[in-house]
């Protein structure tokens, strides 16, 4: 047991000293959580009065600039009037559209039908008397009925549909002025 004694003491020597944290530290501390804890409560708990009638002041502007001048009944007739220009415009483009499939699928019958008449006129020689007849006869004239010729949608036809609409859109804007 005397040995145990004398163990303690030479490693209490032995020891490496440290600091104890003082008491001002545990109180700086706790004082740093009390104020971070103030501020969370009163940011979350503060109403704003002044802060909430400037919002809606800047709604109200917002709504005013989205329709200056314009009544309730005046949005209303805005709208059915877009709507039916935005109708007949989707109705033009949906002809165009069926026009143009219309074309493409009488264009390879059409060369279908052209390379038959070359074959035929190439295979049968041409009549003595008959050199400077007509080549259209009886054959040709129920192709002629049966597709009646079609308009060519041309860049000036088209111009002239935007220019048309264009001009329809700024009366429109006019009106609501």
């Amino acid at each position: 047991m005397a040995q145990d004694s004398e163990n303690r003491v030479s490693s209490a020597g032995d020891a490496i000293p440290m600091k104890k944290t003082g008491v001002t530290t545990y109180i700086a501390i706790a004082l740093g959580v009390l104020a971070i804890g103030a501020v969370v409560v009163v940011t979350s708990s503060g109403h704003d009065a002044a802060a909430e009638h400037k919002a809606a002041e800047i709604k109200a502007q917002a709504s005013k600039k989205e329709a200056p001048g314009m009544t309730a009944e005046q949005q209303r007739e805005h709208i059915k009037m877009t709507q039916r220009a935005f109708e007949r415009a989707q109705a033009e483009a949906d002809a165009k559209k069926a026009e143009a499939e219309r074309q493409k699928a009488a264009a390879p019958q059409a060369e279908g039908e052209t390379e038959a008449a070359h074959a035929n006129a190439n295979a049968a020689p041409p009549p003595a008397g008959a050199a400077h007849a007509p080549a259209a006869g009886p054959e040709a004239a129920p192709e002629a009925a049966a597709e009646p010729p079609k308009p060519k949608v041309t860049q000036k036809a088209a111009k002239k549909q935007l220019d048309s609409l264009d001009s329809m859109g700024s009366d429109i804007a006019t009106a609501l002025e």
